[in-house]
């Protein structure tokens, strides 16, 4: 089974990313976290951050053992650019490029677990007692007597026309 899990918009650049990446694909999380840890990169915690979202998801999700699982797929992709300008002498610019990345983690086991399908329970409906009748079992159900429509009073609801809407006490300093 494959779990996945996804940074994006990071702000960093995916190249300063990708080499401590290469490293950890194939590598089981509980490694790869622990390797994560003691690595005082900025792209360390990123990637920290999405491995252990992906080993969360797996727990919920699919009741998997952290144990049990590995980095199958690990990219590093280039995301959008933001473009600054950055004032040089004699009135000239360079740019200056903010790179962001996506990180996208997929996880797979190491041994395959066997799934069990949850049972579906048949519905049973509760019996109906020798007193109740059709309209007392509705009343029970619907939470009390028999329903009645609103009372119709025949107004039509009054609005206001002409200038008196727009000129309101409210909007005239009265």
């Amino acid at each position: 089974m494959q779990v996945q899990a996804t940074a994006k918009f990071t702000r960093m650049s995916p190249k300063k990313i990708r080499p401590l990446a290469i490293v950890l694909r194939q590598m089981p999380t509980v490694e790869a976290l622990s390797r994560l840890k003691y690595h005082k990169s900025k792209s360390a915690m990123l990637l920290a951050k999405v491995v252990n979202s992906a080993v969360h998801n797996a727990k919920n999700n699919y009741n998997l053992k952290e144990d049990n699982l590995r980095i199958e797929h690990l990219t590093v992709d280039e995301g959008p650019t933001s473009k600054r300008y950055w004032f040089r002498s004699r009135g000239s610019s360079d740019r200056l490029l903010k790179r962001t990345s996506h990180l996208k983690v997929i996880l797979g086991e190491i041994k395959p677990t066997i799934i069990k399908k949850p049972v579906a329970k048949p519905n049973i409906s509760k019996p109906i007692l020798e007193g109740q009748t059709m309209t007392t079992i509705n009343e029970v159900i619907t939470g009390g007597g028999p329903s009645r429509p609103m009372a119709d009073t025949g107004k039509k609801p009054r609005v206001k026309r002409g200038l008196g809407r727009i000129f309101t006490p409210r909007t005239t300093n009265k």
